[in-house]
């Protein structure tokens, strides 16, 4: 059971109402762990929903392979057997192409032998394995490959990316977040390919106004 209560969708208003939109526009829809930020940390939320998208969605201001980044997403999630995130992770990679084949050859560690992935798809697979075991510090090997492969931008939104979804697995599973259905998540689908950066800005340039319920 969910142990803290998220907002209704149907019932909530003003700023949070504003959130929820947002997401729905940039996400596809509004998971269960914005709905429980929304309801208690309204003014937390909607800058977490900026990061989020900036760093996961495409056209929203990281400019790496928004494939290389879904599955570091994918990955962290694995490695840490947060059931809701991997769900909600492994369909939006399938949004961007991958296929459930590929993403059971993530699952079982069978991806470097595979001809499935390019050599680059291989390595932000491992880099976000190193980072979410902490392993990234000492692996001089692992972070020359990286140099040969990525410009440094690249290196450092895959990490990004990773490192997200770190908070976000920790979060989830902390607060036993309800794993919504497979056709809502789908929705994910709806918000992949490059999305209107001004949009997200007009949705930033909204929060000095913006009102929230008082708790």
């Amino acid at each position: 059971m969910q142990r803290i209560q998220g907002v209704n969708p149907e019932e909530v208003t003003g700023g949070e109402a504003e959130i929820l939109e947002a997401s729905n526009m940039f996400l596809g829809r509004s998971s269960n762990l914005l709905k429980i930020l929304t309801n208690t940390s309204p003014q937390i939320a909607r800058w977490f929903l900026g990061f989020l998208t900036a760093t996961r969605q495409e056209g929203l201001g990281a400019s790496s392979d928004v494939g290389l980044r879904g599955l570091a997403c994918v990955k962290t999630s694995m490695t840490n057997e947060c059931n809701y995130c991997t769900s909600h992770t492994s369909i939006y990679a399938q949004g961007l192409g991958y296929s459930e084949q590929q993403i059971a050859l993530m699952a079982d560690n069978k991806y470097k032998e595979s001809d499935a992935f390019t050599a680059k798809e291989k390595l932000a697979i491992e880099w976000a394995e190193a980072v979410t075991l902490n392993k990234a510090l000492h692996d001089g090997p692992l972070w020359d490959s990286l140099r040969a492969h990525f410009s440094d931008a690249e290196i450092v939104e895959i990490t990004l990316a990773s490192s997200m979804f770190n908070m976000i697995n920790r979060l989830n599973d902390t607060f036993r977040s309800e794993l919504e259905t497979t056709d809502f998540n789908k929705k994910q689908w709806d918000a992949t390919g490059v999305l209107p950066l001004d949009a997200q800005e007009a949705f930033a340039g909204r929060f000095p106004k913006q009102k929230f319920t008082v708790k």
